[in-house]
């Protein structure tokens, strides 16, 4: 039965190791055909990949370094305006940068340029005369007391010859006051006597001084009364000679040889237009910005490219109803004799300034179409921009929006620059406000 029993052990511990061998050959074999699978497919993804990298480099090109692209701030570049360099030079085009700078704030209304009537004389006779000689003409320069003009006139004659009695009586009454005073220390004649005599002496005294106010009022010089020859004609009898009141410009003539005149007439005006004066209207909102010696600025029609200055002196003290304004006068700079009385002016009242502002020049800026314009140098040529402008100084214009610092702008040739662009049929509202 043991025997058996040991027998029957051997067998299955032989049957096991059979099945153990069998089984480790099954997983072996499995293991080597998934090896296999394995690596085909690891090949085949490394094909699939060389694939598409070459068709990827086939595709993309090579990229090479390159530097940036400069892109212009203003990205509106469809409405460029060509042009070729002579006909730019023939224009006169030119250019300039816009930059910040400070600027200063004013208050701009028109005004007017009048004579300062300290500064203006009307020459005119105070009696009937008769022109026999002129030395001056119109816009001539002269100074105070040149001779104008030679009159001929018998009142002046008359008064002259009063004038020469009352002399001559004078002298009599002096020779006459120094005998009877003589006469009078030596107790020859009364006391009464003498004072007659000095009475006498007195009324011709006053006779002569009231002949030579008349003939002073007339324009007699107190060196023709004398008898001094001035400025080489001589001065009597019935002779009136008119001299310049004061130093400027003959701007009116009414004086021809052999003319009559009278006390109405005026035969010369003279304007002394070194210092004008400027009368401008401040509305009643600015009042309280406006101050006793500020500095104005003013351009006229006929200088649109020159600023003249000057100085506010006096401020109105009434409102006027209609305008709902108040005057002001200023005194304003002439020396060069470029403005005129008569002459509107554009004005500006400074009233402070403002720091870092963006600007650019007044004559780069157009108006079209109720927008306002500038012609910015691009890419290829230029271009229109609009532009919204603040406030205005003497010759810049604060830009609000449509440029940028460092843009370059057209500062002449911007309306030849306009006319082409309108034979060209560009868009006249192309450019964007930024």
């Amino acid at each position: 039965m043991q025997l058996k029993n040991i027998i029957m052990l051997i067998i299955l511990s032989c049957y096991l190791a059979v099945g153990c061998s069998t089984s480790h050959d099954h997983s072996h074999d499995n293991h080597e055909h998934s090896s296999a699978l394995d690596h085909q497919q690891a090949v085949a993804d490394h094909d699939h990949n060389f694939n598409e990298q070459a068709l990827s480099s086939k595709q993309t090109p090579e990229r090479t370094e390159k530097s940036p692209v400069e892109v212009h701030s203003h990205s509106h570049f469809e409405d460029v305006i060509n042009i070729e360099e002579e006909w730019a030079q023939l224009i006169g085009l030119k250019t300039v940068e816009v930059k910040t700078m400070p600027i200063e704030l004013t208050i701009t209304v028109p005004g007017k340029l009048i004579a300062n009537p300290d500064k203006f004389a009307i020459i005119s006779p105070f009696v009937n005369a008769s022109i026999n000689c002129v030395f001056k003409n119109i816009g001539d320069q002269v100074q105070q007391g040149e001779l104008l003009v030679c009159l001929s006139s018998p009142e002046v004659g008359i008064l002259r010859a009063e004038y020469e009695r009352s002399r001559a009586e004078l002298e009599i009454e002096n020779q006459n006051h120094v005998r009877q005073q003589k006469l009078h220390q030596e107790n020859i004649i009364s006391d009464r006597q003498f004072q007659d005599t000095i009475l006498s002496q007195k009324l011709a005294e006053v006779n002569l001084s009231y002949a030579r106010k008349k003939l002073l009022a007339l324009g007699v010089t107190e060196q023709e009364l004398i008898g001094v020859t001035h400025q080489h004609v001589e001065a009597t009898g019935s002779t009136l000679h008119l001299y310049a009141p004061i130093s400027g410009v003959i701007t009116r003539r009414e004086a021809s040889i052999g003319q009559k005149v009278d006390r109405a007439s005026n035969l010369f005006e003279i304007i002394d237009s070194r210092r004008l004066w400027l009368e401008a209207d401040i509305f009643e909102k600015d009042l309280t910005r406006i101050r006793i010696g500020q500095e104005v600025k003013i351009s006229v029609t006929a200088y649109p490219d020159l600023i003249f200055k000057g100085k506010i002196f006096h401020i109105g003290s009434t409102l006027k109803p209609d305008t709902k304004t108040i005057n002001i006068i200023a005194e304003v700079q002439n020396l060069a004799g470029k403005l005129l009385p008569g002459m509107f002016s554009t004005t500006q009242v400074v009233i402070g300034s403002k720091q870092k502002v963006l600007a650019a020049p007044r004559s780069a800026i157009l108006e079209e179409d109720n927008l306002k314009i500038v012609f910015v140098k691009v890419p290829g040529g230029y271009c229109r921009e609009i532009v919204k402008t603040g406030i205005v100084a003497d010759e810049f214009v604060e830009i609000v929006s449509g440029l940028h610092d460092g843009d370059i702008i057209v500062t002449q040739g911007n309306y030849q620059l306009k006319s082409k662009s309108q034979i060209t049929g560009v868009d006249p509202h192309a450019g964007h406000v930024h």
